[in-house]
């Protein structure tokens, strides 16, 4: 019995710390590195535009470059098809099994793509890069012969890199298995935990020997809810509601809309168009454009009146849509908390003219802003500990969760795709070429040392798409149904899984470095 414990330290607890640490570490310091160019390039963008306006023949040059940028863009595309699109929802392809991927080209790939798309202006943030960057580094820190461990370390990287971007830890690990995974095990838990913190110990090293902030906002002491503000709170989680079903009907008839003339628009058409729209807006209107991070600072100081505040809702969606629709690499995070926070702005507005106390503003903005992006992830615990986090005040807790799970029942109720899930199936589908897939039974055999051996079927990364359907255990010979994900599998049971893939010789081998059986048999269904 002590042997086996210190086995079970040695084999299932050691390699989730220490690859966790060494990937955090690389997270750390990488992404630390990616955002303080990103406020270089966008710190670039903003005085170029300023010289551009002031003369017209400058304007015309900047339309042109832009053109060309875009371009550029698809050329890169074309070369590296991974940096293509929101790095959140081909992370979270990546981590579920659905997207492969090959780690360096998609780290430099979107690395320089999003530094293209920050020094154009686009509305765009850094944080969806963070994540696939962190999902890279999570790749590279395995050996190829531990390759069982991939998906646990990716998975790490992709918290520790949204931790990192919006300065939220406790956020990052509830992101990666909330949102990414959509569950919670022992070993997804400890890897996770153990890259996030390392990467924000990192981060928090960095930020400290060069002055700056780790945090995403700095917002000081906010007013407090109270009991009597209930009634305001449970309208505004009806208006934001309504603002993340319009965003995702929107997303959705877009896309069906575009498809029509795939003929005719063409990729480089679409992003030399998105990019020379951008500029425009960055030119004349800038508060459509970057991240949106000042945008969010300003309306959340009250700083814009209701025209504006529309104005910046119908624009950063109306560019929303266009950048998913083209692919243009960058992160759609941030971009989504700034029409989230001009939807909760405007509700708060209206709010204030039938009684809610002024003073509560800048906290109803930030949490109909957190209550946005939890509707749109369908993710509210993630979306309730970021309020959290960026506000620092644990008092408001329980109305912050009436609000966000407020949302999310009602989002609910509207029977809309998530956004990410939609991206994430237009990914798959483009790297599957329309095949159809494959159903088919699988028997193995656990080798006497294999990955899973000891460890319970619900804290396996399985290969997307399968199920353990029967145990058949080695000293018992019965057969056994695993109906819960909490039965441990031990060296000499015979598994029978039943998968959905595309490529059976990647199925394979996947299933090959959990049970370490060379002879896999198929049963078509």
């Amino acid at each position: 019995m002590k042997n086996f414990k210190y086995t079970k330290y040695f084999f299932h607890i050691f390699p989730c710390m220490y690859y966790g640490i060494l990937c955090g570490t690389a997270t750390g310091a990488l992404i630390f590195l990616f955002k303080y160019c990103a406020k270089l390039a966008e710190e670039f963008s903003r005085h170029t535009y300023g010289i551009a306006k002031e003369n017209p023949l400058y304007i015309i040059i900047a339309l042109a470059v832009l053109g060309l940028c875009g371009v550029g863009m698809y050329y890169l595309h074309k070369h590296i098809p991974e940096c293509r699109g929101g790095g959140i929802p081909r992370s979270e392809g990546v981590l579920r099994g659905v997207l492969s991927f090959r780690w360096l080209k998609t780290l430099l790939g979107t690395f320089f793509g999003s530094m293209l798309s920050f020094v154009c202006g686009l509305p765009l943030g850094s944080e969806g890069p963070a994540v696939l960057m962190g999902t890279s580094l999570g790749k590279m820190c395995v050996p190829k012969k531990r390759s069982m461990w991939n998906r646990y370390v990716m998975t790490g990287g992709a918290g520790a890199g949204f931790a990192v971007a919006t300065g939220a830890p406790l956020s990052g690990i509830l992101f990666a298995l909330e949102e990414i995974h959509k569950r919670f095990t022992p070993m997804l838990v400890l890897s996770v935990s153990s890259s996030v913190i390392s990467a924000t110990y990192i981060n928090r090293v960095l930020c400290h020997f060069t002055d700056v902030s780790p945090n995403l906002f700095n917002l000081g002491t906010l007013p407090q809810f109270r009991f009597s503000h209930m009634g305001y709170l449970l309208l505004t989680a009806v208006i934001i509601a309504v603002a993340v079903g319009l965003f995702d009907f929107s997303i959705t008839y877009f896309g069906r809309l575009t498809a029509r003339f795939k003929n005719r628009l063409t990729p480089a058409v679409k992003l030399a168009f998105v990019f020379a729209l951008g500029g425009i807006i960055a030119l004349f209107f800038t508060d459509g454009a970057y991240s949106g991070h000042h945008a969010i600072d300003e309306i959340i100081h009250n700083h814009k009146s209701f025209i504006i505040l529309a104005a910046v809702f119908a624009v950063r969606l109306i560019m929303m849509l266009f950048i998913t629709d083209s692919g243009v690499t960058g992160g759609i995070f941030i971009p989504t908390l700034a029409i989230g926070a001009a939807a909760a702005a405007m509700a708060a507005k209206l709010l204030t003219h039938i009684g809610m106390p002024a003073e509560i503003y800048p906290t109803v903005v930030i949490l109909g802003m957190c209550a946005f992006i939890g509707g749109t992830l369908r993710a509210p615990l993630t979306a309730s500990v970021l309020f959290i986090e960026l506000t620092a005040q644990y008092t408001n807790f329980l109305f912050v969760t009436l609000v966000v799970f407020g949302v999310a029942f009602i989002t609910e109720l509207f029977n809309q795709k998530p956004f990410y899930d939609t991206a994430l199936e237009s990914m798959a589908h483009s790297q599957n070429k329309g095949e159809q897939p494959v159903i088919a039974h699988f028997t193995m055999r656990v080798a006497e040392n294999a990955f899973v051996v000891g460890k319970s079927v619900r804290d396996i990364m399985w290969p997307h798409s399968s199920v353990v359907i029967s145990i058949t255990r080695a000293e018992e010979n019965q057969t056994d149904m695993d109906n819960d994900g909490e039965k441990k599998l031990y060296a000499g049971d015979t598994l029978i899984i039943r998968a959905k893939y595309f490529d059976e010789s990647e199925l394979k081998s996947h299933l090959y470095s959990l049970v370490g059986d060379n002879n896999i048999q198929k049963q078509n269904v």
